[in-house]
């Protein structure tokens, strides 16, 4: 595995917080305040339409409630002409089968005046229309029941013609227009009132489906944009973070991110019940390679080292370039120390061997490691770091190409 992995692997606990702390997570807020927001508009849209439904509903019921006044108003006035009928044939053939009451009126309860206002509610003009008939019908209907008790009382008598002024035809054709005008007056109004009503109803409808489909759209496109926002933008603090906690030469580690990853290491270390190194690696006669070849040169021996230590090491470790020809290699877990001497006495042999330059000629380097292990209740990483770098000192003093352990003497 590559140090790149590792230290991805190291860096995965971490990423979500950063990604909860990063400035563009800010519009995963919005998203969801938008899709709260979406939610409420169709919400509210429906509410209308039911609205809209309803008072639909209402229009139907009050064109309903026209056609029975109409009815009504029809039967009235059916009533009131046959009242007038059967006087008029009696008077002229003096049959008092024509007078009979199933012949004027064949329901249990004969229309009224009176029931029709009571019907047409509170309409002020159409009340004023109407004021005059229940007087009239009254006027009638106490006029037939004379004559009908006059005609019991005298058989077939024939009333003078005043008897009958009660029923004089102008009394009549003042109810049959005042009942007319009132029905067509009703029926243009409200079917008129309705129809518009019902038009305008049908239009809202329309129109606030248009706009709750629009609503949605316009949302749905700001999810789909705010959404690739949100992920270009986490993508690109990523990648800005990466870089700063990389050494840009090398790819590898460095000091930064040690030093964010410090509790997550030595957590780790102590959680397991599994010791930890930390190697502290120094390359030998680097600087040569710089005075001789150049430092085009000397940065391809670091890329080289880096790439060669990382292939000695596992997933669970971690290398990073702290400047210069410094590195710390972390090894995650470790069984004894002389696991971590075995890591340090491969990483001195690998470095050891000659490494080809792209413009001619080879680099001759070496290294020198130190060792400290892991850990001392609070210790941190740096004074891990400090006791590693006193042993590679130490290392150095001691003729270099070697290592030493912190704490020991000899190799």
């Amino acid at each position: 595995m590559t140090g790149t992995a590792r230290e991805a692997n190291v860096d995965t606990p971490h990423t979500q917080a950063a990604i909860d702390g990063s400035v563009f997570a800010g519009f995963r807020r919005v998203l969801r305040l938008g899709t709260l927001i979406f939610a409420l508009i169709i919400t509210v849209l429906f509410a209308l339409i039911l609205y809209q439904h309803q008072r639909a509903e209402e229009a139907v019921r009050s064109v309903e409630h026209t056609r029975q006044v109409i009815a009504y108003i029809d039967s009235l006035r059916t009533y009131l002409l046959n009242l007038d009928n059967a006087v008029r044939k009696y008077a002229e053939s003096q049959n008092r089968s024509n007078l009979d009451p199933s012949l004027v009126c064949r329901q249990a309860t004969c229309p009224s005046a009176g029931q029709l206002i009571a019907l047409i509610g509170a309409d002020d003009a159409q009340a004023a229309r109407l004021a005059p008939l229940p007087s009239l019908q009254s006027a009638l209907e106490t006029g037939f029941g004379a004559l009908q008790q006059r005609t019991e009382t005298n058989g077939t008598a024939t009333p003078p013609q005043r008897e009958l002024g009660g029923f004089d035809k102008s009394a009549i054709e003042q109810i049959h227009r005042i009942l007319i005008e009132t029905g067509r007056e009703e029926m243009n109004q409200l079917e008129t009132r309705e129809t518009a009503r019902i038009r305008d109803q049908d239009l809202s409808s329309m129109l606030l489906g248009v706009a709750g489909l629009w609503t949605g759209l316009a949302l749905l496109a700001l999810h789909r944009e705010t959404s690739r926002l949100i992920g270009a933008g986490i993508h690109a603090e990523q990648t800005i973070r990466q870089l700063s906690l990389h050494d840009p030469l090398t790819g590898l580690a460095n000091r930064r991110f040690l030093n964010e990853n410090e509790k997550h290491l030595i957590a780790g270390a102590r959680r397991s019940g599994i010791k930890m190194a930390v190697l502290a690696v120094d390359l030998d006669e680097f600087k040569a390679v710089n005075d001789r070849y150049g430092h085009a040169a000397g940065d391809e021996v670091l890329v080289a080292s880096a790439e060669r230590m990382k292939r000695l090491l596992r997933e669970s470790d971690v290398i990073a370039r702290l400047g210069g020809d410094e590195f710390v290699i972390v090894l995650g877990q470790v069984d004894h120390a002389e696991a971590a001497r075995e890591v340090a006495g491969r990483v001195v042999q690998s470095l050891s061997q000659p490494i080809p330059l792209a413009q001619g000629g080879t680099a001759h380097i070496g290294a020198s490691v130190g060792i400290a292990m892991c850990c001392a209740d609070g210790e941190t990483l740096d004074a891990l770091l400090k006791k590693a770098d006193a042993a590679l000192y130490a290392a150095k003093r001691g003729g270099k190409h070697t290592y030493r352990e912190a704490g020991a003497s000899g190799r």
